[in-house]
């Protein structure tokens, strides 16, 4: 062994490996940690819900029949109300977003390497109109709200 001034220099030996506690780190283990760190920090996961779903059933309310008060007895307060030159109309909306992201990305330089976007929409409308005595003329209903498949 050489000796610079104090110090000792061991010549002709490997450098020894990392050690955390005694123990050696293995460079794939730093890679895969650091690799995870980078995939983790780019996951983003979302469900978001508008309005209310439909609490009862538009099959009851009958055309020419149905009032005002018992639409808002069996569907409570609509989302929307628009006043047109001829009656009411409500809309019940109610919506749902299941929403989905992985991205990896360069942590130094902030460059997208890989980008997956997952987005599934779906919703309820029903849309009941009324003369000016607020008697239902008429209403129309989309449904499109089912269970939501797992992320």
């Amino acid at each position: 062994m050489a000796s610079v001034e104090g110090v000792r220099i061991r010549s002709g030996g490997s450098v020894p490996p990392h050690r955390v506690r005694g123990r050696p780190i293995q460079p794939l283990v730093v890679m895969l940690v650091g690799v995870l760190v980078i995939v983790a920090g780019g996951c983003t996961i979302g469900r978001y819900y508008t309005g209310a779903p439909l609490h009862g059933e538009p099959s009851v309310l009958v055309d020419g029949q149905s009032t005002r008060s018992d639409v808002l007895q069996i569907f409570g307060p609509p989302t929307v109300i628009t006043h047109q030159t001829d009656g009411d109309a409500f809309v019940y909306s109610y919506q749902q977003e299941n929403t989905s992201e992985l991205r990896l990305q360069d942590p130094i330089t902030g460059v997208n390497w890989f980008t997956y976007n997952r987005d599934l929409n779906q919703r309820d409308r029903l849309v009941v109109i009324f003369d000016f005595t607020g008697v239902v003329r008429g209403h129309a209903v989309e449904h499109h709200v089912e269970e939501l498949p797992a992320l």
